[in-house]
């Protein structure tokens, strides 16, 4: 089941007042609209609470202007029936409109109250969330780090004409492959870091680490360096965020605008960046220049998740770390996504507010990270959550030319004859065939939905089919795709029959199938290859896309290790 949200749109009301629309999806009847005034926040303290000196009077002063302006009676009653319905922890997510954004990046949501506690360590929250109001399907599904061995690139510019204050990188590699070895996924975390420190290294500058994404596929970025805030030329268009890179042979930083680098990320995808914030005062001119960087970083991470990006969820900072505390912070975050709650972003930025709060509530270092996100799902990473198993490059591979098929194949005109189609198809079953047989000689359990091509508006037939052999008890699991897609019906397939298996199907959440099958006796069955269940899906019948299919969140009782793999519904242009 879909993690429950408490989800609040703000979009531009009557006047100079903003309409909030609040409802509760899987959590509490709730479904309201409210009103609220423009915020008016004070911009000293602002700029104090991002430079990150913020003592514990201003702090809780502006704790109380952001709950008193947003709460209220209303929102602050729906939030308490909220808590009160809630049987495992819901994020509270934040949808504004575009038109009113340049209104709130500034308002340090994090900071909310409820009752005397800050709301975004209550513990029935998961985590406070911004992200934006899809219109539309994505043409293409961002190709995403999809199995071990996880990947994490460090990167660290440090301009010497902005100060020299980003703290070294090695450390915190030194860091995470501690955690990895504790874990005992030693083999299969690996660690990457673009950094000059020491002189040991080349000026981190835009091409290197372009590179570096060339290089290799990643699942986590984490940057340690400045941003800022660049004016467009154009009047009245609101300044864009900026990171800044070294310049090879200069002392001067090289602004990179956010758009350059939303691109680089869309044509080689980085499923979670973390801005980390963490930047010394060194000078009062550096101290000066602190808010301006924090809110270039802050606009750099929300914009990376906007529009069509390899992006999932990106971190900012509202405001500079010092370097322990983004130390507790990544150290809680990596510990969380590999160890404690496998793959789970939301719980692991959950967790390093909890280990920041821990060692001190002042200044408030624990409501500086503000989580972006495109998508909805957690655990983002579901293979964490699964046994790591040899990995074999050639996988990657064939994920990678089957992602460039299904573009090419939507690309093409459904008016063409069938054989124009035939090559495209013939290579991906040809592809995929090799992956089947790779796992099959690893002796690995694989669960994956068959390709589908069809037409706009289209119904559709789509089969989970398991390969190998399991004797299981119980076996649960979703199939999820576009919550563009209505699904219609859901039946039990040969395999789960011929086990003896009894199914149940839940079609009430947008963009997913839920499945459970469970043996009559609570007793042990062989379940083997062949079809698992069936599921009609129609189609939007609007855009042509490609797609995506997950079979995801998979489990079983004895708990065994499954392999969940994906696939595409395929729509041509008309």
């Amino acid at each position: 089941m879909r993690n429950p949200e408490f989800v609040v749109d703000i979009e531009p009301g009557g006047g100079s007042r903003l309409r909030l629309c609040v409802h509760a999806r899987n959590l509490a009847p709730i479904e309201d609209e409210l009103e609220r005034p423009f915020p008016s926040l004070p911009p000293a303290e602002l700029d104090e609470l991002r430079s990150g000196y913020g003592s514990e009077q201003m702090t809780e002063s502006m704790a109380d202007l952001v709950t008193g302006w947003l709460l209220q009676n209303d929102l602050r009653g729906h939030l308490g029936t909220a808590v009160n319905a809630a049987t495992q922890p819901f994020r509270i997510v934040f949808r504004p409109h575009p038109a009113v954004l340049p209104h709130l990046s500034d308002v340090p949501f994090e900071l909310l109250k409820l009752g005397a506690d800050p709301l975004a360590l209550h513990p029935w929250v998961r985590g406070i969330v911004h992200t934006q109001k899809r219109h539309r399907a994505a043409a293409t599904p961002p190709t995403m780090r999809w199995g071990w061995p996880f990947r994490v690139l460090i990167v660290r510019t440090n301009p010497k004409d902005l100060g020299g204050c980003v703290p070294p990188a090695l450390p915190l590699r030194d860091r995470v492959l501690s955690i990895a070895r504790a874990c005992g996924l030693a083999e299969v975390v690996e660690v990457a870091v673009l950094t000059s420190e020491g002189g040991a290294g080349r000026p981190v500058t835009y091409d290197a680490l372009r590179a570096e994404l060339r290089n290799a596929s990643y699942n986590l970025l984490v940057y340690l360096g400045h941003g800022d805030l660049q004016d467009v030329a154009f009047e009245g268009f609101p300044p864009i965020g900026v990171l800044l890179f070294e310049l090879d042979g200069s002392e001067f930083a090289n602004p990179i605008r956010a758009d350059q680098i939303r691109s680089e990320f869309m044509n080689r995808p980085v499923p979670v960046v973390v801005l980390a914030g963490c930047l010394t005062a060194g000078s009062e001119v550096v101290r000066e220049r602190l808010p301006q960087w924090m809110r270039g970083s802050q606009s750099v991470a929300h914009a990376l998740i906007h529009g069509e990006s390899g992006v999932q969820c990106a971190i900012g900072m509202r405001h500079r770390l010092e370097t322990t505390d983004a130390e507790r912070f990544l150290q809680a975050f990596v510990l969380s996504l590999l160890k404690q709650s496998p793959g789970d972003v939301e719980r692991a930025v959950r967790a390093g507010r909890e280990e920041m709060f821990a060692q001190k509530p002042y200044p408030p270092s624990w409501s500086a990270p503000v989580l972006f996100r495109a998508a909805g799902m957690e655990p983002l990473f579901d293979f964490l959550c699964t046994a790591p198993t040899t990995y074999d490059p050639l996988d990657e591979h064939d994920q990678e030319l089957r992602e460039k098929v299904w573009k090419k194949l939507s690309e093409l005109p459904a008016s063409l004859p069938p054989e124009t189609r035939q090559f495209s198809s013939f290579l991906l079953d040809t592809v995929e065939s090799a992956f089947l047989d790779r796992r099959r000689q690893r002796g690995a359990s694989l669960v994956w939905p068959t390709r589908v091509e069809a037409k706009p508006g289209d119904t559709v037939q789509v089969s989970v089919q398991h390969m190998g052999s399991l004797t299981v008890s119980r076996l649960e699991g979703r199939l999820s795709f576009a919550e563009a897609i209505a699904p219609r019906a859901a039946r039990p397939g040969a395999a789960l029959k011929a086990a003896g298996l009894r199914a149940y199907f839940a079609l009430d959440q947008p963009g997913e199938v839920r499945f459970f099958a469970s043996s009559p006796a609570g007793e042990p069955v062989t379940l083997g290859a062949g079809s698992l269940f069936e599921a009609d899906l129609t189609l939007p019948g609007v855009f042509p896309a490609v797609y995506e299919l997950r079979v995801d969140a998979l489990a079983s009782d004895p708990r065994l290790f499954l392999c969940g793999w994906n696939n595409t519904i395929v729509v041509p242009l008309p």
